[in-house]
């Protein structure tokens, strides 16, 4: 028999060889639902971020209640504006559903302009985030 098919064959002999092939095989397999399925462009959590210039993208959410355009720093946490900067939709997306929440009747608008490295800038959202509750989807 092949050298390495024998090593692999005593590896998957006992349980604890088994654990560690089932966990290098998820380490390798959980990020590529970024690549194949995903949603929000700027989530990387689970990705192989060394691929990706990704992380080097800046966003400005841009706030209006009605027609007046509010100042983020006054509504939420900088902890969220942080988050909110690097771009991630589910976070600017809680944003929107809590202060639909705040001024029920009042249209809440929520845009997000992104800059990115090696690729043209983009705005996502831009429409009343209290009857379409997401950013962008597919």
């Amino acid at each position: 028999m092949i050298a390495p098919l024998r090593h692999l064959r005593a590896l998957l002999g006992s349980w604890r060889g088994r654990f560690i092939a089932v966990f290098v095989l998820a380490q390798l397999l959980i990020p590529l639902h970024y690549y194949v399925q995903h949603r929000d462009p700027h989530d990387e959590r689970f990705a192989w971020r060394m691929f990706s210039p990704m992380r080097m993208a800046q966003c400005s959410p841009t706030i209006k209640i009605g027609e007046t355009v509010q100042p983020i720093s006054r509504l939420f946490h900088d902890a969220w504006i942080k988050i909110a900067q690097r771009g991630r939709f589910e976070v600017v997306e809680a944003m929107g559903a809590e202060l639909c929440k705040r001024y029920p009747g009042k249209e809440v608008t929520i845009s997000l302009d992104c800059t990115y490295v090696g690729a043209p800038p983009r705005r996502w959202g831009g429409y009343d985030m209290c009857s379409v509750a997401l950013l962008a989807g597919d």
